[in-house]
């Protein structure tokens, strides 16, 4: 009779879990990935999670699902499980399975050594406003971060700020993108938009209507932002203009530069062949006053002489 008490309470703190960690609606039948596909396109983003509910999953054997849950809501929300979960997954049972793996080395990361890298930029511009693309990725040629969670957007008069945390092929990134912007700008009439997933846009109005030579305070040569030729032909061809007019400028100064420098090593060299003349001077008169001395002149000036 106590034993069948006892599983009909565990049968309902089951049901209960089950229910708290909204999984009531599936049966041990259905494949893990129609579990995983449901948590991220609708519990992640619409529920809170309690800590539990992972350890529960895992009893379940819904490896994978664990996982996601554990980057797209624990890690990417920055609730620090770190401590309960490592001891929860030394249990060989968990480790000997490849995601758990994966969980407990993400797990063991501490945050500073997240690594922080800036994402790829491009910028354009009219005479009223400047145009910046963010793609959250480590490099142009890799993909976006499709998990990407923006964090901080600080839009200044003078300076831009932007960070996301995201997860990379199990390896968390913060993406960081720091300038001091070229001219001033209005904050109160710029905006920021997130765009396709892991990508997102900002709008500076200019103060001034002007076209800058460069987005930012220091000379960073930042991408253009070419696609959006079209949709400002007039000022993004005269912006292209004046990019090729600060070039040619550059270069003139670099050819300046390298015959002040050319002419400075032929000044160097000469001054070192001068020198050498006159310490080689100095030494035939040092001979030849040795030459004058008894016993003196062995193989000196004088018998050379």
């Amino acid at each position: 009779m106590l034993f069948l008490t006892f599983l009909i309470s565990v049968s309902v703190a089951s049901q209960d879990l089950l229910k708290k960690c909204y999984l009531e609606q599936f049966t041990i039948g259905d494949p893990e990935v129609k579990i995983q596909i449901y948590f991220e396109d609708h519990v992640i983003k619409n529920h809170q999670i309690e800590y539990e509910c992972l350890e529960f999953i895992i009893s379940r054997g819904y490896y994978k699902v664990a996982l996601s849950l554990y980057e797209n809501y624990f890690l990417l929300n920055h609730i620090d499980i770190t401590d309960r979960i490592v001891a929860f997954l030394k249990n060989d049972k968990y480790l000997n399975q490849r995601e758990m793996q994966t969980l407990f080395k993400l797990a063991m990361a501490k945050s500073n050594q997240v690594q922080v890298v800036q994402p790829v930029v491009q910028w354009a511009q009219s005479k009223n406003a400047t145009f910046i693309n963010i793609k959250f990725s480590h490099r142009q040629d890799a993909p976006a971060c499709l998990n990407a969670k923006l964090e901080v957007v600080e839009i200044k008069n003078d300076s831009l700020l932007i960070e996301a945390f995201g997860i990379v092929s199990h390896i968390p990134f913060k993406y960081r993108y720091a300038i001091k912007l070229y001219k001033p700008i209005d904050p109160a009439t710029s905006y920021e938009k997130v765009e396709s997933v892991g990508t997102m846009y900002v709008n500076l109005t200019k103060i001034e209507p002007v076209l800058w030579l460069r987005l930012t305070e220091e000379d960073y040569k930042t991408p253009i932002w070419w696609d959006l030729k079209d949709n400002f032909r007039k000022d993004m061809e005269e912006f292209a203009q004046m990019l090729e007019k600060e070039s040619e400028r550059k270069e003139r100064n670099a050819d300046k530069q390298a015959k002040k420098n050319q002419k400075k090593r032929d000044q160097d060299k000469q001054k070192q062949t001068s020198l050498k003349a006159q310490e080689a001077k100095r030494q035939l008169e040092y001979e030849h006053n040795q030459c004058y001395k008894p016993g003196k002149c062995e193989i000196g000036w004088y018998q050379r002489q």
